[in-house]
């Protein structure tokens, strides 16, 4: 099915919506899909709890084990800052990971059952539909990082930042990080519009950003040449960097050219799905409907 049909005027672009009826302010309900809809599913939330639980529990033994009584520290980490540093990134990386996605309104699935072409008749442009669901999956998976903070300090497993000012800017990085992960996954699920389905892709891109946003491991402890390569990618952006700044292994009057290739990567990553939005409304195919 193509879009050329539609009763827009040609010079707007396909996926933008008639100005003569932009979105209502209740467009903002988009951001509670998310939360509605893992509410209508609790077995997901105590599964995703479980998850996170278990991996912050092995990641407790195995740097207990590594770094034992000596006190001494690792590419400057000491033994609570890499415990700080596994727990806070199995929160960033692991749990965004697995609730990614939990609305099932994806390009993929959407594209599956015919149901895509709504997403292009509707006022809101599937543009800005898809950017206030992911505002959405952000916050909720904010939510699930404040309270795992909370239990982790109270329980003493996660250390506090050193200074405000490394609080403050993990703030910052944290958000220019959120921004990359959604323009990441979005990247990811528009292929969806030239493969028709982008199973394999998510995985491999699922692996990538556990491993190289510093998820599984921090990137410090990787070899020098794929470290070298790594701290520039986009996935580091997500995890390392606001992590790396909390633990103070990044010291917050060093943070600024972190921070700037962060805002880089938010920029070219938008515009680059900007040109795949477009390039997708004028070759939609549709599987059934």
């Amino acid at each position: 099915m193509s879009l050329t049909d539609r009763s827009a005027p040609a010079s707007q672009p396909a996926d933008r919506p008639d100005p003569a009826s932009w979105p209502s302010p209740r467009a903002h309900r988009l951001m509670t899909l998310v939360p509605r809809t893992e509410w209508a599913y609790r077995p997901r939330i105590a599964a995703t709890a479980f998850v996170i639980v278990t991996q912050v529990f092995l990641y407790v033994l195995l740097w207990r084990a590594l770094y034992g009584e000596s006190g001494e520290t690792v590419v400057g980490l000491d033994m609570s800052q890499a415990i700080t540093y596994s727990v806070l990134a199995t929160l960033m990386g692991t749990g965004r990971v697995i609730m990614e996605g939990a609305s099932q309104e994806t390009a993929q699935s959407k594209i599956r059952d015919g149901s895509v072409v709504f997403w292009f008749v509707r006022p809101l442009s599937a543009r800005r539909y898809c950017a206030w669901r992911g505002l959405g999956e952000s916050l909720y998976a904010t939510a699930w990082l404040l309270a795992g903070l909370a239990v982790g300090v109270a329980c003493g497993l996660v250390a506090l930042p050193p200074s405000p000012a490394a609080a403050a800017v993990t703030v910052l990085a944290y958000g220019l990080g959120q921004i990359v992960f959604y323009q990441i996954g979005l990247l990811v699920d528009l292929t969806s519009f030239w493969t028709i389905t982008s199973f394999g892709v998510n995985r491999l891109a699922a692996f990538a950003q556990l491993l190289l946003s510093g998820g599984l491991i921090p990137l410090w402890f990787f070899p020098d040449w794929l470290r070298a390569v790594a701290v520039h990618l986009p996935f580091a952006a997500t995890v390392n960097v606001p992590v790396s700044l909390y633990t103070g292994r990044i010291p917050a009057a060093e943070c600024w050219p972190y921070v700037a290739e962060q805002a880089l990567w938010c920029v070219v990553l938008a515009l680059l799905s900007r040109v795949m939005w477009q390039r997708a409304a004028r070759r939609l195919l549709v599987l059934g409907g």
